[in-house]
């Protein structure tokens, strides 16, 4: 007679406890990195926000902004285009933090920067109302215990515009490092 057997109390509780054990073990790598994970996408958003407003302008031959909302979690950005002299009232584009990074916390260089215009050429043009234009966007994690720290330069120098997403702590000599300006 074939007898099957189950599993008893005691190595179901001896189970429950390993994996309990691997949990606590893994929860503090696991937070951070769903922390640094969200400043990748906070970055990478944008990046992909001033490449955009770059391409609607060279695009359309036309101005167009990208407005940085720096809010703790309900922040984003906005493009808007200007068709004959007019901004459009309605963005062209729109990014949340809370679409993939809410936790995020995102400063601009210089601090009181909030947008940057580019020209039909795709070079950067002094904004509409003077306001300061942005050179850098900072984004970190305060809820990480060590973060890492990502930001966007966008450089200006002639007809040559350029923006990369960089590391602050990478060594200057380093391919990824950021310019001094956005350090």
């Amino acid at each position: 007679m074939l007898r099957v057997r189950g599993f008893t109390l005691i190595e179901l509780l001896i189970a429950l406890a390993i994996f309990g054990f691997l949990i606590m073990l893994a929860g503090p790598q696991l937070a951070a990195f769903m922390g640094n994970s969200q400043i990748r996408n906070a970055t990478d958003a944008m990046l992909n926000g001033v490449q955009h407003a770059q391409a609607t302008a060279v695009r359309n031959n036309t101005l167009a902004r990208l407005v940085v909302d720096t809010a703790a979690g309900t922040g984003g950005w906005q493009v808007f285009q200007t068709i004959d002299g007019t901004e459009s009232a309605t963005p062209v584009q729109i990014y949340a933090y809370q679409d993939g990074a809410p936790k995020t916390l995102v400063t601009t260089v210089p601090g009181d920067a909030r947008q940057i215009t580019f020209d039909g050429f795709g070079r950067v043009v002094p904004n509409v109302d003077a306001s300061a234009t942005l050179t850098c966007i900072k984004v970190t994690n305060p809820n990480v215990s060590t973060p890492r720290r990502l930001n966007v330069a966008i450089s200006n120098s002639g007809l040559n515009v350029g923006t990369k997403l960089c590391d602050p702590d990478a060594a200057a000599t380093e391919p990824q490092a950021c310019p001094a300006a956005c350090s």
